[in-house]
């Protein structure tokens, strides 16, 4: 009988061991992470230069890197992104980045992490369905914002596959 007892004993303590984790994980999993024109505005100004490194769509399949400077800018509900390509005059862009009001997503894309890093930066997650070569894949986002480093990576993930690859960098510094 007292292995009986013993047994009881053990499901009484264990089970819940075992569950618990679970109620947090799944309350946790109810709030949805945001983000902030604060968490972000520590890239605001100019002076960044660096460059950007991309995974070429066509024969050779390789990477390419180019000189790049970007100056960011706040605006109504997000920023403005300035990119210069100083051996590219003819490629230079300006894009608008939007936080949507209740800060789930940045550009449409649902923000799954947020987090400051040992290193003092803040790093910003996204995720979103994509198409890639014209396959269906989920992009991922993962912005990297310090005061005196700025990164922008895009990672792809093909439909059916559990691997990812960068699709392209923009590293900066200042």
């Amino acid at each position: 009988m007292g292995n009986l007892t013993e047994r009881r004993l053990m499901k009484r303590i264990i089970l819940p061991l075992l569950i618990s984790p679970l109620i947090v994980f799944s309350s946790a999993a109810e709030d949805p992470v945001t983000v902030s024109v604060e968490d972000l505005s520590v890239v605001i100004g100019t002076e960044w230069t660096g460059s950007l490194t991309y995974l070429n769509y066509g024969e050779p399949v390789k990477d390419f890197t180019i000189p790049a400077e970007i100056d960011v800018a706040e605006t109504e509900g997000g920023f403005k992104f300035s990119f210069q390509y100083p051996d590219e005059p003819h490629a230079n862009s300006t894009s608008l980045t939007g936080i949507s009001a209740d800060g789930t997503q940045i550009n449409g894309e649902t923000v799954v992490a947020n987090a400051l890093l040992d290193t003092g930066a803040r790093e910003i997650r996204t995720t979103s369905s994509c198409k890639d070569m014209g396959k269906a894949a989920t992009c991922e986002m993962i912005y990297t914002l310090g005061s005196k480093t700025f990164e922008m990576r895009k990672m792809v993930t093909y439909e059916g596959e559990t691997d990812a690859f960068r699709r392209n960098v923009f590293s900066f510094t200042r």
